[in-house]
């Protein structure tokens, strides 16, 4: 139920995002991507279409195989996804240009957002970049709603990402050096390139 409504509704809703992050990087054809926390592989496939070698991680199944289905309907070799932790990546130190992450982080606790930071700066090569995109704070009012209706732990880590100072507080904990600021969505999202 959550992946098809993801892949139906969220998807389209952030057509702007999706095209937003890869023009702030810079991304060329070519280069390697990794998208962490994939989801159902909808920024992922922007990469690839861009001709960026692209991979996907995700902790659901589910949502990997919603990824693995437009993978196969896309049916060109730079596009790959697979079942990972963002905690703890499954690649070599350096193996990719770019890694990006789009609005999960303030699902997670605050220890795995460094976490998942941390893992993301250690597959990116020296001198390639990282985009961070997730809520701004204080987040409007329909996110709030809609973040509510969600619940349980997911939401309890929304509030402590808002009460936390989003990802401004997370650059700065973690000493990032911001290269780039932008905002979609009437500055709903916020986007941060991180040169690594």
């Amino acid at each position: 139920m959550i992946p098809s409504f993801y892949a139906v509704f969220i998807d389209r809703a952030l057509r702007q995002l999706r095209k937003a992050i890869p023009e702030l990087a810079g991304m060329k054809a070519g280069e390697k991507v990794l998208d962490v926390c994939c989801g159902t592989g909808d920024q992922a496939m922007r990469y690839a279409q861009r001709g960026l070698d692209t991979r996907g991680i995700d902790l659901d199944p589910k949502m990997i195989s919603v990824a693995l289905s437009k993978k196969q309907k896309y049916g060109k070799g730079n596009l790959d996804f697979q079942l990972a932790d963002a905690t703890d990546l499954p690649f070599e130190d350096g193996t990719f240009d770019y890694a990006t992450v789009s609005l999960a982080l303030h699902e997670k606790p605050w220890e795995v957002q460094q976490k998942v930071i941390g893992e993301m700066r250690r597959v990116t090569r020296k001198g390639g970049a990282l985009v961070l995109a997730d809520f701004g704070v204080p987040a409007g009012r329909f996110i709030r709603l809609v973040e509510g209706l969600v619940g349980g732990e997911h939401y309890a880590c929304f509030k402590t990402y808002q009460a936390n100072g989003g990802l401004e507080k997370l650059a700065d904990t973690l000493k990032l050096n911001i290269e780039k600021r932008d905002a979609v969505m009437s500055g709903a999202i916020r986007l941060f390139l991180i040169r690594n």
